[in-house]
């Protein structure tokens, strides 16, 4: 596990690590002679998708007992057995409710993106700049430790926690 207590930057986009984008760009740079993200969007994408990945990149969160979730991860009762099972330690309570799996959010992705670990880095990452924007913004008095973690030699998790409470 690596945390972060700061993350910065832009992390930049592999486009080699996006099949379904070259092979768009393939087919469609006849008509679209510069193709780039913004065409495939165009040519993949609508308002509907777009809004709800908008809550993906800036997500909702609840403020329960001096702990910060994201809204989609916390439920009461999940909330009070991590409390009983950790002896109530709030950053990590708040580490396990908000750990999201990047592949668990994209199920339907075709095999040849799912095997693309460089792509869950690269989400993970984007996710971890976004969420601390977000939290910034809503807990301007607190400070996040965010982690990025795997379980197969890459990047493919993220979670975050308050520093006050670990650090």
């Amino acid at each position: 596990m690596v945390e972060i207590v700061d993350p910065q930057g832009n992390p930049e986009l592999d486009l080699s690590l996006l099949p379904i984008f070259q092979r768009y760009k393939q087919e469609n740079e006849s008509w679209i002679p510069d193709f780039n993200l913004w065409s495939y969007l165009n040519l993949r994408g609508d308002h509907d998708l777009a809004a709800a990945f908008s809550k993906l990149f800036w997500p909702d969160f609840t403020e329960v007992d001096g702990c910060v979730f994201l809204a989609q991860q916390y439920d009461a009762e999940t909330f009070k057995g991590w409390k009983e099972r950790l002896g109530g330690n709030k950053s990590a309570i708040e580490g396990m409710i908000n750990h999201v799996h990047i592949s668990d959010l994209f199920l339907n992705s075709p095999k040849e993106v799912k095997d693309s670990k460089g792509l869950d880095e690269y989400i993970a990452k984007i996710l971890m700049v976004c969420w601390k924007h977000a939290l910034q913004e809503q807990f301007p008095g607190k400070q996040f430790v965010f982690s990025l973690d795997g379980d197969y030699g890459y990047t493919d998790s993220i979670s975050f926690y308050q520093a006050e409470h670990g650090e």
